[in-house]
């Protein structure tokens, strides 16, 4: 065959591959050899092998794979099979005998740990589900390796751990879990200029795998000329050695919003504490409770940022805020004291969360579920001076591709109900969305209810993130991604149409140091609001979910 390839003359070949499919053979009779110890009864049907089917060697290949882990929970560690064909090519049926080499049963010798130069052993040793002297069983080993992976102080264990002979019997395997620890400590300090913060200078240290204990710490200090930011925090996830995670946090947070734009200037101070305690439900299942107490003050910078009315008479504020100079007439204006948000309030919450995780890694995940439920309370019975009811549900699910890729979701959705003698929420409790971790490719606090060019905030919403991972290669993770959210005003429905949206590209690498994504986002904004930028390129920390 001639051809061309632009100005230059080609020989091509053209190649036919015959292909004889044969005859389709049905299921005849299908036998159990070697059984002993299952029951054929209980066997038979992980195969889905009944006479007269359509015969597919599919199914017998996921029988094995299915029976392969309930002889693996058994201890028989080396547990193989085979099949015995027999067809009758006139019927156009195939007998099958379903072959088991048993071999024996396995028990767990010593369990030990190498590369853990840091960390101690009790810690990784509280999260293996395996016990010397115990029947070797291969489910409890990959849970055990998930929740390893889990704890994020090492490199992903990928394949199993080393399984050799123990010296204390033919019958019993030594286990040798062999991990790779990466830098948990995170100590910056530094400084600089903030359209936001302005200048300021902070310093702060945290890890989650403190002295090599497993405890989480936070230590951090920012002084400057909008902001005064300190907060101490410590978690201990094995409370006298038992699974009970017990923690505190104190902090102290000030902000001062300077008018600018569409912003009326404001300062909100924050000071309190808080306490946690967790129970474990099950193997990755927890129940959480949380109690903090809050001091809030919000302040208006001076007299010039206040409602004045009609007669000019400070007293009684005017409905319509005044506009802050350089004003985008596009965009609303953010007014915290139209919903009365001057003064200082109190807030005393209590916080109880159902959290089942069974995801694999925290930055790099590809596998794995968490379903977490918070129904917070706060006032009422807790004292305070703010009542409200805010119940929060957040799905995320990791599902894998191929060998480098892998599809990530979630959906999450929250209410605010005020009660007893609180019945307008302050601004600061109502939902806004937008940022990194919501729809990455607007701004944070932006995307709400916005009516009278005024910007509400609502007392509900939705959101749903889906990202696909392609993992280049190390530390280098790239991903296409699409976000959407929105909040809702009080008695309006939840519309999928206002929805606003996000979608784009980010590459994410995980600092060798640090051990944090670094994240490079390019985003495109299909339905946006109109002073919203239509595509934005950004940089961040961390995950989105």
């Amino acid at each position: 065959v001639q051809g061309k390839t632009g100005k230059k003359p080609t020989k091509l070949i053209q190649m036919v591959i015959p292909v004889n499919e044969g005859q389709q053979y049905r299921v005849g009779t299908v036998k159990f050899e070697g059984l002993t110890v299952f029951k054929e009864e209980g066997i038979r049907p992980l195969f889905k092998l009944q006479t007269g089917d359509i015969y597919k060697e599919s199914r017998i290949k996921k029988g094995y794979d299915k029976l392969r882990d309930i002889y693996g929970s058994q201890g028989y560690f080396q547990w193989g099979a085979r099949t015995q064909r027999t067809p009758d090519h006139e019927k156009k049926v195939v007998d099958v005998t379903l072959v088991m080499e048993e071999d024996k049963r396995y028990y767990v010798g010593r369990i030990t740990f190498t590369g853990n130069d840091t960390t101690r052993d009790k810690v990784i040793r509280r999260e293996v589900y395996l016990n010397e002297g115990e029947v070797f069983n291969t489910e409890a080993l990959k849970l055990s390796i998930r929740r390893i992976n889990q704890l994020g102080y090492f490199k992903p264990m990928e394949g199993a751990p080393e399984l050799k002979p123990s010296d204390l019997g033919e019958d019993k395997l030594d286990v040798v879990f062999k991990v790779e620890e990466q830098n948990r400590n995170q100590f910056t300090f530094g400084g600089g200029v903030s359209g936001l913060e302005g200048t300021f200078l902070n310093a702060s240290f945290s890890t989650a795998n403190f002295l090599g204990q497993g405890e989480t710490l936070q230590v951090s200090a920012q002084s400057g000329r909008r902001t005064k930011n300190y907060q101490i925090a410590l978690s201990e996830p094995y409370l006298f050695d038992r699974p009970i995670t017990a923690g505190f946090d104190v902090f102290s947070r000030k902000i001062t919003y300077e008018t600018f734009q569409n912003v009326v200037g404001y300062s909100q101070e924050g000071t309190g504490a808080s306490l946690v305690l967790g129970l474990p439900l099950g193997r990755f299942t927890r129940f959480f409770t949380n109690y903090s107490y809050e001091v809030i003050n919000i302040e208006g910078l001076s007299g010039e940022f206040l409602e004045k009315d009609q007669d000019g008479d400070p007293a009684t504020p005017n409905p319509v805020a005044e506009v802050p100079p350089e004003t985008d007439p596009t965009a609303p204006v953010f007014d915290p004291f139209f919903f009365g948000e001057e003064g200082r309030r109190r807030e005393s919450k209590f916080t109880p969360a159902f959290v089942h995780n069974t995801v694999d890694n925290p930055y790099t995940p590809r596998s794995g579920m968490k379903l977490s439920m918070t129904p917070q309370l706060a006032g009422g019975i807790l004292g305070g001076t703010v009542n409200f009811l805010k119940p929060d549900v957040e799905f995320i699910l990791y599902v894998p591709h191929t060998r480098r890729t892998a599809f990530g979701m979630r959906a999450e959705a929250a209410m605010i109900i005020p009660y007893g003698s609180t019945d307008k929420l302050p601004l600061y409790q109502r939902f806004f969305l937008g940022g990194e971790t919501q729809i990455r490719g607007v701004p944070i606090r932006t995307v709400g209810p916005i009516e009278e060019n005024r910007a509400l905030g609502g007392n509900k919403f939705v959101l749903f993130n889906a990202e696909y991972y392609f993992d280049i290669g190390g530390p280098l993770r790239a991903l296409l991604f699409f976000d959407a959210g929105q909040a809702f005003l009080e008695g309006k429905k939840i519309d999928p149409k206002q929805l606003r949206t996000s979608t784009g590209v980010e590459m994410r690498f995980i600092m060798p140091v640090l051990n944090v994504p670094f994240r490079l986002i390019y985003a495109f904004n299909p339905n946006r609001d109109q002073f919203q930028k239509k595509s934005t390129f950004k940089f961040a920390v961390g995950t989105t979910f």
